[in-house]
């Protein structure tokens, strides 16, 4: 008899939600995570000064409330300790030396006022996509917890009709072509570009022109929050709800390796030797890397699949985070509203966004680059000691330096003389006696952290077009599925990647059609 009825390997917030879908059901769930904690990029740690909780990767909440199936959950998780905290109305703020700002408002209105300050034709545009997006918001929300329909389909019904064949026009543009087109104040345009390339999207990828669709108006709709207490609260609940049906979640137990006996797999080897068997599945929610190359013993699987296990593309660019405890928040000298949002976006021109991912291409620092900044204590003061408040602040830069340099030697520097000086151009108290403490995080060190960050990739891989949808993570094996019978994967290596969204769901959701406790979808 086996010892659990589903194994999953990997504590990242996709495995627990599987793992907890799946315990839901009535299925005896087995949780492994190498890490002494949870959460794999939904990691909150005291990494400055004691009491200073930082969400060390995944921090903002947004696609997980547009998950049907997470949000069947939640009712349950709130009563293991995950409670979620709004911003009420200010969400996202995007600070310029020229005028007051861009806010983006949960309230569509009030955010098509504030860019009206820049260009009242842009504002029109803006609500035109917003509108766009409610109309085809159903359709998109189940097709991005839905495994991936082969190529063609959605094509085919959207070219039926002129306005699903203009749409269709718009989504193969990229999120350059599709700025210039629709908008024209150079602020705006800043404004617009920054938000369609924040999920390592270039400027000229071609085919990303869906993002404006997707990203931009869905704030107005699902809002912005985070987990009172750090976004670890997420994974530390999934595992009280897995451990609440008769499952159980262990940390500090990495994989060796999975059981696979006549191409079947049978469950997992840890690192100390203990083996785990499983009924009915084995989930990874590791990377295909680690799991195919590494884990699975030589002979299992054909060369044809393994080639494209290398060929998995991880992206050219990973991340230099600053991780601060402070006296007080950052005050922006661009206007008082600016100070009520919790997190902003700092860009310069369209020009130098552009020139930002012209220079991760060559291996260089970025000269002027976008700044992402969060101070979650504005909205959660739970996270440092009364009166004090935690900041992120990060940006992209190349995994591999042009010059050899490892960007642990240097990240720290860059921080001091590149981050740090821009974000003082845009703020009037960010003077060295409101830092109280600092830590650096580099693609070195987030790797080495959480192997799964393969290079320091935060997203799980190139959300290149022959690495999306039907194509992800591999091209004949997007539904969640692998060449071994009963092993499945999920993660943000999958469908429909990296982001804090409860995708896990979508695994048990395939695994559950399987055993028949499920009724099977129809494609198409």
């Amino acid at each position: 008899m086996a010892d659990y009825d589903i194994i999953v390997a990997g504590g990242g917030h996709n495995g627990l939600v599987c793992g907890a879908v799946l315990a839901k059901a009535g299925l005896k769930v087995l949780v492994v995570e190498r890490n002494p904690w949870l959460g794999g990029g939904v990691v909150t740690r005291e990494v400055t000064l004691p009491g200073f909780k930082h969400d060390m990767y995944g921090s903002s909440h947004v696609w997980i409330h547009a998950n049907a199936e997470f949000v069947k959950l939640l009712p349950e998780l709130e009563q293991y300790g995950l409670k979620y905290v709004y911003a009420e109305d200010h969400i996202t703020g995007h600070p310029y030396h020229e005028g007051p700002g861009i806010i983006v408002y949960k309230d569509i209105d009030k955010t098509c006022a504030s860019i009206a300050q820049y260009s009242e034709k842009d504002a029109r545009r803006y609500r035109e996509i917003y509108d766009g997006f409610v109309d085809i918001k159903d359709g998109f929300v189940s097709q991005m917890f839905s495994p991936p329909t082969p190529p063609g389909l959605l094509e085919g019904a959207m070219a039926s009709t002129e306005a699903g064949l203009e749409m269709l026009r718009n989504y193969q543009m990229s999120p350059l072509d599709f700025t210039l087109e629709n908008f024209e104040n150079p602020y705006v345009r800043s404004f617009i570009l920054g938000w369609a390339t924040a999920p390592g999207i270039s400027p000229e990828q071609e085919g990303r022109g869906q993002l404006f669709y997707i990203m931009i108006p869905a704030i107005h709709v699902y809002g912005e929050s985070i987990p009172v207490g750090g976004t670890a609260e997420l994974p530390y609940a999934l595992a009280r709800l897995i451990e609440a049906h008769d499952g159980k979640v262990m940390v500090s137990s990495p994989v060796e390796k999975f059981i696979v006996e006549d191409g079947e797999a049978k469950g997992i080897e840890l690192a100390d030797g203990r083996k785990f068997t499983a009924g009915k599945a084995v989930v990874s929610n590791i990377d295909p890397t680690h799991t195919f190359l590494d884990m699975v013993e030589e002979g299992i699987l054909e060369e044809k699949f393994l080639r494209k296990v290398r060929n998995y593309n991880w992206g050219s660019f990973t991340i230099v985070r600053a991780h601060y405890a402070l006296n007080e928040p950052p005050k922006y000298r661009c206007s008082e509203e600016m100070n009520h949002t919790p997190f902003q976006r700092i860009f310069g021109s369209v020009e130098d966004i552009i020139k930002q991912w012209a220079e991760i291409s060559m291996g260089l620092p970025p000269s002027n680059p976008f700044l992402w900044v969060a101070c979650w204590t504005k909205v959660d003061p739970t996270r440092a000691p009364e009166g004090k408040h935690t900041l992120i602040m990060d940006t992209f830069v190349p995994m591999k330096l042009a010059s050899g340099e490892s960007w642990e030697d240097i990240g720290e520097d860059y921080v001091n003389n590149v981050e740090l000086p821009k974000l003082r151009e845009y703020t009037t108290n960010m003077t060295d006696d409101n830092i109280l403490a600092a830590y650096i995080d580099t693609g070195p060190s987030i790797e080495r952290d959480n192997p799964c960050f393969v290079k320091g990739s935060t997203t799980g891989g190139a959300m290149k077009l022959y690495q999306s949808g039907y194509f992800r993570p591999f091209a004949g094996w997007s539904q969640y599925k692998t060449p071994i019978k009963k092993l499945y994967m999920t993660g943000p290596h999958c469908h429909p990647g990296g982001a804090i969204a409860g995708a896990g769901t979508i695994t048990a959701g395939v695994i559950l059609e399987d055993l028949g406790l499920k009724k099977k979808r129809r494609l198409g």
